[in-house]
Parts: C-alpha cells; structure tokens; sequence
C-alpha cells in the first residue's frame, strides 16, 4: 500500500503563535481528513548545534525570545532581529547544509514554514535536496516586518491574512499568482464549532453571569504578562458590577500572583491558567484588554469582541501594524500605555453607541475561514 503523501511544517516556540497555526491547520486536516497528512517540526531542535543566538549570548532563539516576552524588554526587540538576521545571513550556508541533511531522510509532498527569520534558510535546504518540491510560507502575522523576516524572493507561494501583506509581497517582487489572499489569521477548528450568541449565554450561564453583566477579559498571549495584576486591580477598582475573567496562560507565577485579588474580589475575579476555552470566554467577554499578538486579535474579531490595545516603542515590531488596523477600522481603541487601558474601557462601558459602532465593525469583517481556505491552497499546490 502507497503511503500517504506528507508535508512538513515547519514552526518555533518562540511566543504561542507559531505552534498554535501549526496545531489549528493539522487539526483541521483530521477533522476534515485529506489525501495527505502534516507532518510538524520545531526547527530549532533541528538546528540547536547552529542557533545563531546561543553561539552568541548562550540563550536559544526561543529562549531569549520568550524571556524578553516574559520580562516585558520588547522596546529591544528590533535591535535583537536585526542582530539575528545578521548571524543568520553569516551562518547560513552552514544552517541551510544541516537542515538539508535533514531533508534529505525524506521527500515530502510540500513544505509549509508557519514561522519567520529562517524561510531563506528552509528555502536553500529544500531546494539543495529536492528541487521541485513547493515551499508556501504561511504568516501568522497581519503584516511583514521586512526585510528577511517572513517573505523570501523565491518561495513558491505565501499564504497571507491581510491586504497589507499581499502588497508587502508584491512589493518585494513574488508574483501575483504566487499569493494567496485568505480571510484572515489561521484559527484552530474549535473557534468555529461555537460561535454566536448561543455560545455567549451558555458560558455566562455557566459563570454565574447575567446578559447584562459588563465582562472583561484580560489576556496578554500564551506567557500572560506582569502589567495583568496592576490592570485587574485597576478595572475592579473601577467599577463594583464589572466582572473580570484573567487568563494567566503558561505564567504559574502570575497566576499565584492574582490568587489574594482573586479572594478578596468576591466573584468579580476569574483567574485562570492555560486553557483551551479561550474562545469561549472571549465570547462571553464585551471587551478584551490584551497585547497587539495576531492570534487574540483575530480570535477576538472572531467571536465579535471590541479591544483594548496599547501602541508604543515596547509594542514589537511584528505587532505595530495590529495597532494601526485596529484604529483605521475602528475595531478598538488603541491607547498609549498599558496604564491607560483601564479608563478607555471605562469609556466604552459609559457609551453603549460606541461600544455597538465597533462591534457593528467588527461584523463587516470577513468570516474567518483561513484554516480550511489554507487546507484548500496547500492540497492544489501538491496536485489535490
């Protein structure tokens, strides 16, 4: 029996998006089964004995990202890529040679990277050990931080959510056939077995909370963030009927960090750690507070929920176009600093008109298929 093709993706645990698209696409596929299957790999456990920043600094690339995230010190996180770029363009020949060694063990179907900085390198590889073979490279982000960052001259296609990347890629010369425009930041399969008002009345029910309850959710990514303690003191300062739901994520320490608020707030404070009922709750939230991260944005729009978001020089580069999407189509309000999020939700609570001017916003999005709609492109690009 001929075994099903496979195709790689390629992805890095450096921050939560990257895997999470990997998850969301190769879920998808078992949910609606195809001629092939997925195949994911971390790169950096490929190339560990060639990280460009642990030969530096000592760190790993997910390490030094993921601590920079942690402690908040992204305000150096364009000096930090472009330091990486540089090692990466010395070190090259030497990574895209390992890599292909790798490569070599197998001949997929396809390559898909769902992660940034390296896809030159990935290019190289596959094209040394099997020439033909399609590299798509799927951006988990609104928007290119170029150069060398996501899109590379010579990959066979880029899967892109936004119409600003579609231009970053015309402009930096891959042809119009090779883009494929879907509608929106790949989303796990579960944000679209629940959606809508029946999902928002089922999880308020559950929580205790009424249709009329005002219901925050504080999220700041997979790592949560240390500004999430001072914020959730601030919004239930503000306002005794506001209830606030904290998702901690993978950050134990600010989860027993918020343990004595949670306590004394007698029921207006959700603390919780890593889940998987984000979407849910986002639901049954009428505002998120959150960082500019492409994928809580996207499930927020998702689900049909305004934001809160701060733009400044600590919002990293990857995220500065989020921000300005947000604004432009009124989708939320940006503010300056993170100590500002608390009042603009007090002025959206205090203007129901507003608050239904952007989820009417929110509405005239297009619906997020991305998941499915990238299946469709990465199954013509092998022939399916």
């Amino acid at each position: 029996m001929t075994s099903a093709p496979e195709v790689l993706i390629f992805t890095i645990d450096a921050g939560g998006g990257h895997r999470a698209a990997a998850d969301a696409l190769v879920a998808a596929s078992e949910e609606r089964p195809r001629p092939w299957h997925f195949q994911v790999l971390n790169l950096q456990s490929l190339l560990l004995s060639l990280d460009p920043l642990k030969s530096l600094g000592g760190l790993t690339l997910e390490e030094a990202y993921n601590g920079l995230l942690q402690r908040g010190w992204t305000a150096f996180m364009v000096p930090m890529l472009r330091v990486l770029h540089g090692a990466i363009a010395l070190r090259q020949k030497a990574l895209s040679a390992a890599l292909a060694r790798h490569l070599g063990e197998r001949r997929p179907a396809a390559v898909v990277s769902v992660m940034p900085n390296f896809n030159g390198v990935i290019r190289d590889a596959l094209r040394a050990t099997h020439p033909g073979v399609p590299f798509l490279v799927l951006l988990t982000d609104f928007a290119d931080f170029p150069p060398h960052f996501w899109m590379e001259p010579g990959v066979d296609r880029v899967i892109v959510g936004s119409d600003r990347a579609g231009e970053q890629a015309l402009e930096m010369g891959i042809p119009n056939e090779r883009i494929s425009r879907v509608s929106g930041m790949v989303l796990h399969p579960r944000f679209h077995r629940g959606e809508g008002q029946q999902l928002r009345s089922g999880v308020r029910s559950a929580l205790g909370l009424g249709p009329q309850d005002f219901v925050l959710l504080l999220l700041f990514g997979g790592k949560g963030s240390a500004e999430m303690e001072p914020l959730a003191t601030r919004l239930l300062d503000l306002s005794p009927s506001w209830t606030v739901i904290a998702i901690c994520g993978d950050n134990p320490t600010l989860f027993e960090r918020l343990a004595p608020l949670e306590a004394a707030a007698g029921g207006r404070l959700r603390r919780l750690g890593f889940t998987d009922r984000v979407g849910d709750y986002m639901a049954a939230s009428d505002v998120l507070i959150t960082k500019s991260g492409p994928g809580s944005l996207a499930e927020a729009f998702h689900q049909g929920v305004p934001v809160v978001v701060t733009a400044n020089r600590r919002t990293i580069p990857q995220e500065r176009f989020n921000t300005r999407f947000v604004a432009e189509r009124q989708l939320g309000l940006v503010v300056p600093h993170w100590r500002e999020m608390p009042p603009a939700v007090a002025r959206l609570a205090q203007d129901p008109e507003r608050l239904a001017t952007l989820r009417a916003n929110i509405a005239a999005l297009p619906k997020n298929r991305a998941v499915y709609e990238a299946l469709e492109v990465i199954g013509r690009e092998i022939g399916f």
